[in-house]
């Protein structure tokens, strides 16, 4: 057999051959899906569920966080009432003089003012809940004690006995100037510290109350404020005496109900309507009016007796209708603190990230906030498995009203941990403050 035909022969053998071997090859143990072929496709005995990821945690890096901030709180504001754009401040100081009739007898007396003094109280917020709240104010108090202790030495100079002492005081307030259309100064819509009435030397209704009730609060006696919605006014809890003689007062039926106790008959003298009722005594008050002079306690301004308290006459007296939005204000220390705080890192080692923690403690009531502690606690960030907490609690050293203190503390963190810092300020008569950081990384 030639050569060339040889070759031929053998190639084609081999072809056979490869053929062969892999038509004998069982089939592959899966089918792809849609596969049409004889082989058997592969089913699992259970089919695994999608696993549940935490959300991931946004950082700003994946770096060591330096410094910690407190997440912004959102919670309601009070809005303040309408201040002036441009309040006059003073550039120095300088004094103000006070002239009055008292019992037959002239007084006079000077007070000197501070421009530092006028310009603090004349650019404060306005940010008490109510104006029974400026009364027990720590703002000005010391002030004001100078004030009452200039007016006791004026009654003792006259001789003047406690209740004269307290008469000449409520004629001094009620000789102050009505700011009635701007007459004492261009603004005026929003209450007044009591010191501030007397440097601007007067003001409306609710500036005068405010201060006449401070004024006799400080002389031991338990003023309270009235509040009617176009006037303000003084009471003084009611005396047996002072309900025999017919005095203006007010009866406090319940909570939220406040009636008159008189009314004037048809030869317009005062009458007490509850005269037969000595339980009302425990309720009821005075009234004394602090923004129109010549009117002595437990008496009512001529041009009030048509028009203010529903009258004091009625021809057909209802003694039963309440004073349409009028309330009575017991004014209380309120003490009250904020908080805010942020971290920085200050050392680590191998195992741990040490965070001082700096809390800035704000006292927003009225009087001194004392008792406080804050809380600082350090833990995972929400969706992360680890399982650690480190904590301190640091005692805030007593706060006066409308400063602030600051407190530090040092929490450990673990290395390499997605981490929140927590910071938590109680403490007595006091709503519990809560404060959180965003999420950090050691």
């Amino acid at each position: 057999m030639p050569r060339d035909e040889l070759i031929i022969v053998i190639a084609g053998i081999a072809v056979v051959l490869i053929i062969g071997f892999f038509v004998q090859q069982p089939s592959l143990p899966f089918s792809f899906p849609g596969d049409n072929g004889d082989g058997p496709s592969f089913i699992p005995d259970v089919v695994p569920e999608t696993p549940l990821l935490p959300d991931p945690i946004t950082i700003p890096s994946g770096q060591l966080t330096q410094v910690v901030f407190q997440i912004p709180v959102d919670e309601p504001v009070t809005v303040d009432p309408k201040l002036p754009d441009q309040v006059q401040l003073l550039t120095g100081d300088t004094a103000r003089s006070y002239s009055w009739y008292y019992g037959e007898s002239f007084y006079t007396w000077t007070i000197h003012i501070p421009a530092s003094r006028y310009n603090y109280f004349a650019t404060l917020p306005r940010d008490k809940p109510t104006p029974a709240d400026y009364i027990m104010s720590d703002r000005g108090r010391a002030e004001l004690e100078l004030v009452i202790e200039d007016l006791i030495s004026l009654a003792d100079s006259r001789n003047l006995n406690e209740n004269q002492r307290r008469d000449m005081v409520i004629a001094f307030v009620q000789s102050l100037p009505n700011n009635r259309w701007g007459a004492v100064v261009d603004y005026d819509e929003y209450p007044k510290y009591p010191i501030q009435t007397l440097y601007d030397g007067g003001g409306d209704s609710q500036d005068t109350a405010i201060l006449l009730t401070a004024l006799l609060r400080l002389l031991g006696i338990e003023a309270s404020l009235l509040e009617t919605p176009r006037h303000y006014a003084v009471v003084l809890p009611l005396t047996e005496a002072d309900k025999k003689t017919n005095k203006v007062y007010l009866y406090q039926k319940d909570g939220e109900t406040l009636l008159k106790g008189n009314y004037l008959d048809e030869n317009n003298n005062i009458r007490d309507y509850y005269h037969n009722n000595p339980g009302v005594l425990r309720n009821s008050y005075i009234y004394i009016e602090s923004n129109i002079p010549g009117n002595p306690m437990g008496s009512m301004p001529l041009q009030f007796r048509n028009a203010y308290i529903q009258s004091l006459y009625d021809i057909n007296y209802r003694p039963e209708q309440p004073i349409i939005g009028a309330a009575i204000h017991h004014p209380v220390r309120n003490p009250d603190a904020d908080l805010s705080f942020r971290a920085r890192l200050v050392h680590s080692d191998q195992r741990y990230a040490y965070y001082q923690v700096y809390c800035t403690i704000t006292s927003s009531g009225t009087g001194l906030a004392r008792g406080l502690t804050v809380d600082m606690n350090a833990y995972p960030a929400e969706g992360v498995a680890d399982s650690w907490i480190f904590s301190e609690s640091i005692s805030v050293p007593p706060v006066p009203e409308g400063e602030t203190r600051v407190v530090e503390g040092t929490l450990q963190i673990p290395k390499n941990s997605y981490a929140q810092i927590e910071c938590i300020l109680r403490g007595p008569g006091i709503e519990q403050k809560k404060r959180l950081s965003e999420v950090f990384t050691t």
